[in-house]
């Protein structure tokens, strides 16, 4: 207390104690931890110039929201000579037109309903909580997807390329696959630099299932300092614990791809994607409530059953701007392309590029949000 006496903050509001924290503080320590701890373990030789490493670290595309970067991916195209291709230009634009969409038409819009629903202006019911919660799903997924391209997008425009960072989550059959499609660059890093630092699964089923918790745990809190993320991390890490158990319970495949998404017929795919859509936004209202109490009492309108005419309009509104993101994320999947119809003519894909442009013209939502995770 003296101290800051001594340098007159002791009357700093918390207001401006956030104004003052840098920008993306979050996400840039991660890159700098992995740098160290790469150099230290001898997988990554350590820049010899200052200026490139702080280019590394600092490269604004990422800076506020990611993705997180790793250094043996980044630091050499940054110690490199880079030249300009038109092609990745072109492709650059087409990820920062794709996530444009994702942002305004699809995140936007379902923010109006998310926000109505959590703040309590649709009711107390089961409907109001569907609403919301999917909305809400669709929103976040919109959002940072959306972010993510954009900052991928002009990342390429000035001749760097970032690892992808979504690769469509709502389509998983498994939660451990989730964790593989969503945030992958953070998942990657807790993977990489908490859960195997920890022990991963080298040392029982018992210690697996704690490492697992732990990490989901601490990646939850890594979101702020909320039980409602403690909560949203434990919901994941638990039941990814649960899903590993019954995986050698059963004998159930671990493979990288769910050996049922593969060989599998289509209802047994859409009922496992169905289902653990449920799971996931359950852990949403979490998320996305202000308090574990705001949570509990949301959650708490399931038992009410009573329908308002409205709510059909509401659905209406939501299917508008999910099932466009949930049909991309299709067509993506089954192309395995970074956005789609990337491999297509020039001609067709200016094309395409002329009809998001009209499509954010004319869907953008009339009220702006700020992204979801500028906050972290």
């Amino acid at each position: 207390m003296r101290s800051a006496q001594l340098i007159g903050v002791h009357h700093a509001s918390f207001a401006f104690i956030r104004v003052i924290l840098p920008p993306g503080i979050s996400f840039y320590t991660f890159q700098e931890v992995a740098y160290i701890v790469d150099v230290y373990k001898r997988k990554l030789k350590a820049s010899d110039s200052l200026v490139e490493y702080a280019l590394f670290i600092s490269l604004f595309p990422h800076l506020i929201a990611g993705p997180i970067q790793r250094p043996s991916h980044l630091l050499p195209q940054v110690q490199r000579p880079r030249e300009f291709n038109e092609n990745n230009f072109f492709d650059g634009i087409m990820l920062i037109l794709q996530g444009l969409f994702r942002k305004c038409v699809i995140a936007d819009n379902c923010a109006l309903l998310a926000n109505a629903a959590f703040a309590g202006h649709m009711g107390h019911n089961l409907w109001a909580v569907m609403i919301g919660t999917y909305a809400f799903a669709w929103q976040i997924y919109g959002d940072f997807s959306g972010y993510s391209d954009i900052a991928r997008g002009a990342a390429q425009l000035l001749g760097f390329h970032f690892m992808v960072n979504f690769r469509q989550p709502y389509l998983a059959t498994t939660l451990q696959d989730f964790w593989r499609r969503w945030h992958i660059s953070l998942s990657s890093w807790l993977r990489d630099y908490l859960y195997i630092p920890l022990g991963g699964s080298a040392h029982g089923e018992r210690k697996t299932y704690r490492n697992l918790l732990l990490t989901m745990l601490l990646g939850g809190l890594w979101h702020g300092a909320n039980w409602t993320f403690v909560v949203w991390g434990g919901i994941h890490g638990g039941f990814l614990a649960v899903e590993r158990y019954a995986h050698g319970l059963f004998g159930w495949s671990r493979s990288k791809k769910d050996e049922d998404a593969i060989t599998g017929s289509w209802r047994s795919v859409w009922l496992k994607r169905i289902l653990l859509f449920q799971l996931v936004c359950l852990a949403w209202v979490f998320f996305r409530a202000q308090s574990i109490s705001a949570a509990a009492y949301f959650l708490n309108g399931l038992t009410d059953l009573s329908w308002r005419p409205e709510y059909l309009a509401a659905f209406e509104f939501l299917a508008m701007f999910s099932v466009p993101l949930l049909l991309l994320d299709l067509l993506l999947e089954r192309s395995d392309e970074e956005y789609v119809f990337q491999h297509r003519s020039p001609v067709f894909r200016t094309t395409v590029a002329m009809g998001i442009v009209t499509a954010i013209a004319l869907f953008s939502a009339n009220q702006a949000n700020a992204f979801i995770y500028f906050q972290f």
